[in-house]
């Protein structure tokens, strides 16, 4: 059995969420507290949407969960 050792793994940068006055300021934002309303984006992205009903959803995203509640609804 061969070990592979990824080069760069030990050299990760911070994530900026892990960052406590930054996630408590995004955390305050009006997409953070109002869902997806609050996102310009969000008719635009909502629009190029196929329908989710009866489909099984996985979301890699980061975030509140937002998108979640959608699939979801």
């Amino acid at each position: 059995m061969e070990l592979v050792v990824a080069q760069g793994v030990g050299s990760m940068k911070q994530n900026k969420y892990d960052v406590a006055e930054f996630f408590s300021k995004y955390s305050q934002m009006d997409r953070s507290t109002k869902g997806l309303i609050a996102a310009g984006e969000w008719a635009t992205f909502r629009a190029m949407l196929p329908s989710l009903r009866d489909k099984r959803v996985l979301d890699l995203g980061c975030g509140f969960g937002w998108h979640c509640r959608y699939a979801r609804e």
